[in-house]
């Protein structure tokens, strides 16, 4: 189990940002092939990145809670534990790819918030340490767009973190431990993601319950569904993971990771029923979503219920979040697929289930 820290600075009390990328025209690519320690490698990101690294002919070390065991040719698995403590080899990783994380939780308990600290805060300076007492200098971490405050504009990578619930501050505490990190030592690398919601195989979270309603021909729209929601495909993650672990300079660099193409959630229902050979999607006034919503709350906690639509899931289906990835495209990033590729893999995986 993760050892929880303290000392977390709030999002006011973080240090100047120190992005040596405002200006790049391109990323200056490693060379040769890399040997990578990626953590949390059990999740559904982690096991298509794997695929992805060894693909280019990188090889390195899969960290879990449990080691995992299915890894590709040029990997080993190893228990977090045992790397920590020193057992467990790693020392001569050129990089890290940590994608540790407690994942979001909509009505998050108090257990939950514990563990936002404890893992995705706690966690990212484990292995900050790790890496400074290993001397390796080059660190991608998996952070999120809930770091930063919600905005009806599109929000680019200098946005303030200001965070507006526990996971977000959780994550936006793991930044702020990164660029320190970073400023530290002149040779270090760190890159910090910042991906749009991820969909894909093996996601059971943000657009699959979507599509199981679309499917279903149940209500999946709240009003016209005009609403923009930038996204990510899991393979364009693994891509930009890939692309920015191999290419780095001095300093701490901040992305943006989501699909080229920003939809509105009635574009983005429409193209999923379009792929799947669903009925039209079908909405409801946001006037009764709103009635409905506290009911929802009220269910929920009174019993084991997932009610589909609660005012945390409302707040979420009207928030714009919009998550231009211009930056990363600037710096020679290519998306490896489109929207419609994208869903259309994440529901070949679903019709499997």
């Amino acid at each position: 189990m993760l050892q929880a820290e303290d000392g977390a600075l709030s999002a006011s009390h973080l240090p100047p940002r120190h992005d040596a990328f405002d200006s790049f025209a391109t990323l200056v690519q490693a060379e040769g092939t890399m040997n990578f320690l990626i953590t949390g490698a059990r999740g559904f990101v982690g096991r298509r990145l794997l695929d992805v690294l060894a693909a280019s002919g990188h090889c390195g070390i899969a960290s879990g809670r449990q080691a995992p065991t299915h890894v590709p040719a040029g990997w080993l698995g190893a228990q977090r534990s045992d790397l920590l403590g020193g057992n467990g080899g790693g020392k001569d990783s050129d990089a890290i790819v940590h994608l540790e994380v407690k994942q979001h939780a909509p009505q998050p308990t108090s257990s939950d918030i514990e563990g936002f600290q404890t893992v995705n805060v706690g966690g990212t300076r484990q292995w900050l340490e790790w890496a400074t007492q290993n001397g390796i200098k080059r660190f991608v971490f998996v952070s999120s767009i809930k770091a930063i405050a919600p905005s009806q504009a599109p929000q680019l990578e200098h946005a303030p973190l200001e965070p507006d619930t526990p996971y977000g501050r959780s994550k936006a505490d793991a930044e702020q431990a990164v660029q320190a990190w970073a400023q530290a030592d002149a040779a270090r690398m760190a890159v910090i993601l910042r991906p749009a919601p991820v969909y894909g195989p093996g996601n059971e979270a943000n657009l699959a319950a979507f599509v199981r309603r679309i499917m279903l021909g149940k209500p999946c729209l709240v009003g016209r569904g005009t609403t923009k929601k930038s996204v990510c495909a899991l393979n364009n993650l693994t891509a930009a993971i890939a692309f920015t672990a191999c290419r780095a300079e001095p300093g701490c660099l901040v992305l943006n990771v989501s699909d080229r193409e920003t939809l509105s959630l009635g574009e983005l229902a429409t193209l999923i029923a379009e792929v799947a050979g669903a009925p039209r999607p079908r909405h409801i006034s946001a006037a009764l979503a709103h009635c409905i919503a506290p009911l929802g709350d009220l269910i929920t906690s009174l019993s084991t219920i997932d009610f589909p639509l609660t005012t945390a899931r409302l707040k979420a289906i009207t928030e714009t979040s919009i998550f231009p990835c211009d930056k990363l495209i600037s710096a020679g990033f290519h998306h490896p697929c489109t929207t419609r590729e994208g869903l259309g893999e994440m529901l070949a995986w679903m019709r499997t289930l």
